[in-house]
C-alpha cells in the first residue's frame, strides 16, 4: 500500500469535516461554514486548503452551478491507521509499550482508559486465538 503524507493540521481540520458530512459531495459553502469561524480563518483559506487537498489526491472536485463541492477519495480510517502507524515508527520507533507509557507517565490516561486498553487487547487475543 501506498504510504499516504501527513496532512498539516488546517488541512486535517478541513478533511474531518468532509468525512463526517452526510452529504457527498460536500459543498464548498457547507465546509467553509463549519470551519471559518470556528479557526479564525477567511474563507479565501479554506479554499486554498481544499485545492491543495485536491492536489494532494485527498479530494476530488466538481462543479455544482456556480459553487465547488467535494469527495474524498480517502476514507478517514485508513488515513488514521496509516498517520497512527508513522507516528509510533517515527516517535516510538515503532513501540506500542513506549507510546502507552510516554501517556501514562504524562498523566494523559486514567484508570479506565488503561481498563478500556486491556478490554480490548483481551478481545483481540481471543480473536485471534
Amino acid at each position: 500500500m501506498k504510504e499516504i503524507k501527513r496532512l498539516p493540521d488546517a488541512e486535517l481540520a478541513v478533511m474531518q469535516e468532509i468525512w463526517n458530512a452526510e452529504e457527498r459531495p460536500v459543498p464548498s459553502a457547507y465546509i467553509c461554514g463549519r470551519v471559518c469561524a470556528p479557526h479564525g480563518w477567511k474563507q479565501t483559506s479554506v479554499l486554498t486548503f481544499l485545492s491543495r487537498l485536491c492536489e494532494k489526491g485527498f479530494l476530488k472536485q466538481e462543479k455544482q452551478g456556480k459553487m465547488n463541492a467535494y469527495t474524498p477519495l480517502l476514507d478517514a480510517e485508513t488515513y488514521r491507521a496509516q498517520a497512527g502507524a508513522h507516528f509510533l515508527r517515527r516517535l516510538y520507533r515503532g513501540s506500542v509499550r513506549d507510546l502507552v507509557a510516554s501517556l501514562t507517565d504524562a498523566g494523559e490516561l486514567t484508570d479506565a482508559d488503561l481498563d478500556e486498553l486491556r478490554a480490548f487487547l483481551d478481545e483481540k487475543g481471543r480473536e485471534d486465538g
